[in-house]
């Protein structure tokens, strides 16, 4: 089973993200607002939210935007406005916070307070992408694999799903070993293959089971001793990168 673009995720995914992506170039005040802010949000109380949020964003502090994108796109606390929304996450954007360069592509990709315009999604994907976020790695590695806004080139497709696989991305570690079993982009490895599948697998991911244990059957008793060593040491890999 293929797994295809996040875009019709809830962006309120990168709630526990974003605040250490910033800290750095807050000062302790406005972290401390920004973070009242993000927990008074979590706990449902979206008009402290946004009052804590708007000071923030009219000082030009991208973050505060990027919560407030998802405020107006969700409509928590304010009137649901997809024009407002994709206008904050687009200062922000441009401000290179990550997150909201995320969710501009995931606006653009869906067509959500603009029209629908999948070249600069991919462009939005590829700049957060560079920055590390695992779910534009994913979603930008599913444009290139279908040439969905780009040429098709399932050498950067699997270079991105091996990024964001190696974050922990359970769909990118499904869609890489796809990748292997198939030899599309990489060279055919069903050892590999077998190895993120089990990793996916791991995690709880029903398709990748399934295809671990097809690809168990298939291998020969060496080949199956290389593979389950393979995904140990991913595993280890992975679940440090996690935490990072």
């Amino acid at each position: 089973m293929r797994l295809q673009p996040m875009a019709a995720w809830p962006v309120v995914w990168i709630f526990g993200l974003f605040i250490g992506a910033t800290a750095m170039v807050h000062g302790a005040e406005e972290d401390e607002s920004l973070a009242r802010g993000l927990a008074a949000y979590n706990a449902g109380d979206y008009k402290t939210a946004y009052n804590f949020a708007l000071p923030l964003a009219d000082k030009g502090d991208p973050a505060a935007k990027n919560l407030l994108g998802m405020m107006y796109e969700l409509g928590k606390g304010v009137p649901q406005d997809l024009a407002k929304s994709v206008a904050f996450y687009r200062q922000s954007a441009e401000q290179g916070d990550p997150y909201a360069q995320y969710n501009l592509a995931v606006s653009y990709d869906a067509g959500t307070g603009v029209p629908q315009n999948y070249r600069e999604a991919v462009r939005w994907f590829l700049r957060a992408a560079k920055q590390g976020v695992s779910a534009a790695q994913y979603d930008l590695a599913v444009m290139m694999e279908e040439g969905r806004g780009i040429q098709k080139n399932y050498q950067q497709a699997a270079k991105w799903y091996q990024q964001a696989a190696r974050q922990g991305h359970v769909q990118a570690q499904n869609n890489l070993a796809w990748l292997y079993e198939n030899g599309q982009g990489v060279e055919r490895d069903l050892v590999s293959a077998y190895a993120w599948f089990d990793v996916a697998a791991t995690q709880g991911f029903a398709p990748a089971v399934t295809k671990r244990e097809v690809l168990k059957a298939a291998l020969s008793a060496s080949e199956l001793r290389k593979a389950q060593a393979k995904a140990a040491r991913l595993k280890k890999k992975v679940s440090l990168a996690s935490r990072n």
